[in-house]
């Protein structure tokens, strides 16, 4: 499925977790979701970031109207068959994912390796955003480690504060220890720009994925949606009442629904 000229693979979720715990080549591992796809419009170099990885997997429900809605070639007015989309959306998911793709979250994905890692003993990496003057992002950090342990005693792994200015200090760090995976909290950009120059530089790292907040609902300083809400495809409606920042979290949920879905329409 191609959707603003990024490429997003078609594939079923056991045999893509299959494919990146093989360790054979150097996986780079993005997750779009509609906001991330609309910011290719306006960044080429993001675009050109999202195209250097190996794999692209489809996050979020919203792609799933845009791909109806790009397949539709009736002559009746696309923006009125809206409902019907939904309506596949919410009563057709599973049809929908085995015509068009899985969808394959970044919060799964970390799940699922953590567990694995942590019963193969495969160590890995964290690198999270340096931010000195995010006081509640610097007292998470300094418990990060002791809670990850709580939850996975016997997992290997590496927890890095990602200060560009110690860049050099740090690849080297990534590169002498026995790390298989990377995992990325750096945001939006920031880690796209990191990972081609770790995966170039440490070749020991084979696999490089970005997660987002994904580990916050490991370590409790997040909650993640009630199952029903995820089954519904709605975790986006929970975040809105539940999240403290509800005009910030609006507005981006206003631009990866309504603004994405216009964009598409006129892609079409």
């Amino acid at each position: 499925m191609k959707i603003f000229n990024i490429q997003l693979d078609n594939l079923k979720y056991i045999d893509f977790f299959k494919r990146i715990t093989r360790f054979e080549k150097q996986e780079i591992v993005f997750t779009p979701n509609p906001e991330i796809l609309l910011k290719t419009l306006t960044d080429t170099e993001f675009s050109w970031f999202l195209n250097k990885a190996t794999i692209l997997t489809p996050d979020g429900i919203w792609l799933y109207i845009a791909y109806q809605m790009l397949e539709d070639n009736s002559s009746f007015i696309r923006t009125l068959k809206i409902p019907i989309y939904f309506y596949h959306l919410f009563f057709n998911k599973h049809k929908l994912y085995e015509k068009y793709w899985e969808r394959i979250c970044g919060s799964d994905i970390t799940k699922d390796l953590l567990f694995y890692c942590e019963s193969e003993k495969v160590s890995i990496t964290i690198i999270d955003l340096y931010n000195p003057n995010d006081e509640g992002k610097v007292a998470s950090q300094k418990i990060f480690s002791e809670r990850l342990s709580s939850v996975f005693p016997e997992l290997i792994f590496d927890y890095i504060i990602y200060n560009p200015e110690k860049k050099s200090e740090i690849l080297e760090q990534i590169k002498s220890s026995d790390s298989k995976i990377v995992f990325s909290t750096l945001g939006m950009k920031k880690q796209e720009e990191s990972v081609i120059e770790i995966m170039e530089y440490c070749k020991n790292i084979k696999l490089w994925l970005w997660i987002g907040s994904s580990f916050d609902y490991f370590t409790g300083f997040q909650k993640r949606s009630p199952k029903i809400f995820s089954d519904l495809g709605l975790e986006w409606f929970y975040r809105i009442v539940t999240w403290p920042q509800k005009i910030k979290r609006i507005k981006r949920i206003y631009n990866a629904i309504i603004i994405f879905l216009v964009q598409v329409i006129k892609q079409k």
